[in-house]
């Protein structure tokens, strides 16, 4: 006589049969035959109730996809007692199977836009940038220079009738220094002695590009008329 371990190995390879319905009503024909509640099935299945009622119901496109079904009827299968092969092949010969959603290898959503909308979005950030381009340039044109004074760095007394003017601007930036040209180096650096007069003596230095605004820097130089040299 066969031992009960033989016994319960022979069994473990005998199957329920599956009905020739649609794989849904099959399942749940022998869910109903076993005595088992979709949501005591579902429990054991490890699966949640909902997927469990769309695969009776052959709602597959209500399930996350075809690789998390084919875990869930594998699961069914055994706790029903049915050959998850016999399961497996169902599922896949069914039309319906073919409907469950498949992550397609690219999805690219629609913006919504026409071909001509979204040619002259590109035509206008075209023109935006150009304008943009050009406003920097003009603008560099038209704003003033910079311009530095560096001797006399403030407002000073000499006892001497001149003085050593020196600074720093743009190149090719014109200065001048009370209307008369100074020489400015390629590196924007100038330097000028100017001569004074007793009393109180205002250097005005201006620098302008061609086109643009002047920058104006102004120095006072107080002379001491006992001290100035004769």
């Amino acid at each position: 006589m066969p031992t009960n371990q033989a016994r319960n190995s022979a069994e473990s390879f005998v199957h329920r049969e599956l009905p020739q319905n649609t794989l849904g009503e099959a399942l749940k024909i022998v869910r109903e035959e076993v005595g088992l509640s979709q949501e005591e099935l579902a429990n054991k299945a490890n699966i949640q109730k909902k997927y469990l009622e769309a695969i009776e119901s052959g709602r597959y496109d209500q399930t996350p996809g075809p690789v998390y079904v084919k875990g869930f009827l594998k699961s069914i299968a055994k706790i029903l007692e049915l050959s998850p092969e016999a399961v497996l092949s169902r599922f896949e010969s069914e039309p319906h199977s073919l409907s469950l959603k498949q992550p397609s290898p690219v999805q690219i959503k629609s913006s919504g836009l026409s071909y001509h909308t979204t040619r002259l979005l590109a035509v206008g950030l075209i023109v935006l940038a150009a304008l943009v381009y050009f406003g920097i340039q003009i603008q560099k044109i038209i704003l003033p220079p910079k311009l530095t004074v560096l001797t006399p760095a403030t407002d000073v007394m000499v006892k001497v009738p001149q003085i050593l003017l020196t600074g720093q601007t743009e190149p090719g930036v014109n200065v001048q220094v009370n209307n008369l040209s100074a020489n400015v180096d390629p590196k924007g650096n100038f330097k000028e002695t100017i001569d004074l007069q007793p009393g109180v003596n205002t250097l005005v230095v201006t620098a302008q590009k061609k086109r643009s605004r002047q920058t104006v820097v102004t120095r006072r130089v107080l002379v001491q008329i006992d001290d100035v040299v004769k």
